[in-house]
């Protein structure tokens, strides 16, 4: 069996594992959406967020389109998305194949991180097909740079782009750094053209489709509408984006094979710390926060080094190949701190592939460097396989707060998200933003947002489950999902895992 197919088999097997999970994060949002739409115009909805227009829809058609075709199956169309999987895996390994000497490390890290793992899970989410499309398009444009003639395998890479792009908007970012490596290589005028051609066509012709049904570049509409969802502040977007790199691969076996990384990594923890300074935290949390950002500013240190050393020194054949490999890792990181509205974890997932490579090259150039990596795999997979468990947990807790309101209380209004939100209208229950005096509305206590001082609590659902590590919890810190709901990716607590209140609006 080849190397190739065995990480495509371990990638697949891992996300149908998942097949059964409740929605999580935005998955109830894709699916609602899903049934929505239209082929013809993919905004023309309203919902009770994003303004209520869905012109002002941050994200373009493409997994719009995608929702839309596998809607019929609700949470069966898991099984469709396993192509996504499929196609990152194949990508992530022809990759590694190429840049590594010993690939197989490369992937088992890449496979080991909790980012991964939860990504490859939650395959309902945009950020699986679009990192899938954007990490073959650069495999692709990687393996064409190692051969002669090779103007298909540039168009493909382009087209790989493109619709990665009209999946999700950042991935221009990931196009951004191929179309400086190619200047930088001095790709030639016909293998330019291969790539940039199809990279550029099939967003002109969809936006372009757009612009004549509303008259507006959608790009520029959801640029200018990205205040309508609340913002966390940029140092906390800093910090939060350092900490849950920490959960990208081998992050700490950067810092075991090349310690020199884990001093600057730590220094940019701490100085992004002191910036911040967090509040809410304990001495232990704060500590937890600490290694998290240094351990994080390490594979941001790799990065930084990558993005220079062909400078100095290049490997051999690889044509600025690290360059390539570290400024993904760096325009993904910026992007997540300039562009996006709140740090989370899934959004750094388009970087995980380059810092498993660029992990791998470090542990194959000290003694005992692939040691040390793969016992950084075995405890990043440890805490990986933690994670999504306690991301499972969370969903069930959160099913079982709903279904509780809906039962006990007859809840028939509720604010809340995610998982929550998918139980309380599986049940018929509306959500409201500004309901009326002497209503009754249930609040998921995570995800409902702040609840006026004058609304009368009247009763509370409390989970069963107790899990002790948290991906999502207030108290404990932990905002796995946004940096905004607490600063710690992942975070241990205790009590209930999820719980919602019943108020009397005043």
């Amino acid at each position: 069996m080849s190397f190739t197919l065995r990480v495509v088999l371990a990638a697949v097997a891992v996300a149908a594992m998942a097949l059964p999970k409740p929605p999580v994060v935005d998955e109830e949002s894709y699916l609602w959406l899903g049934r929505t739409v239209g082929w013809a115009d993919p905004y023309a909805w309203t919902r009770s967020w994003q303004g209520g227009d869905g012109f002002l829809y941050a994200h373009p058609p493409l997994h719009l389109w995608w929702m839309k075709l596998i809607s019929p199956l609700g949470l069966g169309g898991r099984l469709p998305a396993l192509g996504w999987v499929a196609l990152y895996a194949w990508a992530a390994a022809t990759w590694m194949a190429r840049a590594c000497k010993h690939p197989g490390y490369a992937a088992a890290a890449w496979l080991a991180s909790s980012t991964v793992l939860l990504g490859l899970q939650d395959s309902l989410m945009i950020d699986l097909p679009m990192v899938a499309l954007a990490t073959a398009g650069l495999a692709a444009y990687r393996e064409a740079l190692s051969r002669d003639n090779a103007g298909g395998i540039y168009a493909v890479a382009g087209l790989a782009l493109g619709a990665a792009i009209e999946t999700k908007y950042p991935a221009v970012l990931v196009a951004g750094v191929v179309a400086i490596h190619a200047f930088r290589i001095r790709l030639s005028p016909r293998h330019a053209a291969a790539l940039f051609l199809p990279l550029i066509a099939l967003p002109a012709a969809i936006e372009g489709a757009i612009y004549v049904q509303h008259g507006a570049f959608h790009p520029l509409v959801a640029w200018e509408s990205r205040d309508i969802i609340a913002s966390g502040p940029l140092e906390g977007r800093a910090l939060g984006t350092l900490a849950r790199l920490a959960l990208l691969p081998t992050c700490l076996g950067l810092a075991l094979a090349a310690p020199v990384h884990l001093v600057a990594g730590t220094a940019l923890g701490l100085a992004a710390l002191l910036w911040v300074r967090p509040g809410g935290l304990d001495a232990s949390g704060a500590l937890a926060l600490l290694v998290f950002a240094a351990l994080g500013g390490t594979a941001l240190s790799r990065a930084a080094l990558a993005c220079v050393s062909p400078v100095t020194r290049r490997r051999k054949g690889d044509r600025l190949d690290s360059f390539m490999l570290g400024s993904v890792v760096i325009a993904v990181v910026l992007g997540v701190v300039g562009v996006h509205n709140y740090a989370s974890a899934r959004y750094l997932l388009p970087a995980a592939v380059p810092v498993a490579i660029l992990a791998a090259r470090s542990a194959e150039e000290v003694a005992h460097g692939k040691r040390a990596l793969a016992v950084a795999t075995g405890l990043a997979g440890a805490l990986g396989l933690a994670t999504v468990a306690a991301d499972w947990a969370y969903a069930r807790a959160s099913a079982e707060v709903a279904t509780g309101m809906i039962e006990q209380h007859r809840a028939s209004l509720f604010r809340g998200e995610w998982t929550f939100r998918h139980a309380m209208e599986a049940a018929g229950a509306s959500r409201v933003d500004e309901p009326t005096p002497g209503t009754l509305v249930a609040v998921d206590e995570q995800s409902g947002g702040a609840v006026p001082a004058a609304w009368e609590p009247m009763a509370r659902v409390v989970s069963t489950s107790r899990f002790p590590l948290r991906v999502v919890d207030v108290r404990a810190g932990a905002g796995l999902y946004a940096e905004t709901l607490g600063p710690l990716p992942v975070a241990l607590g205790h009590g209930p895992l999820a719980a919602a209140t019943l108020y009397e609006v005043r």
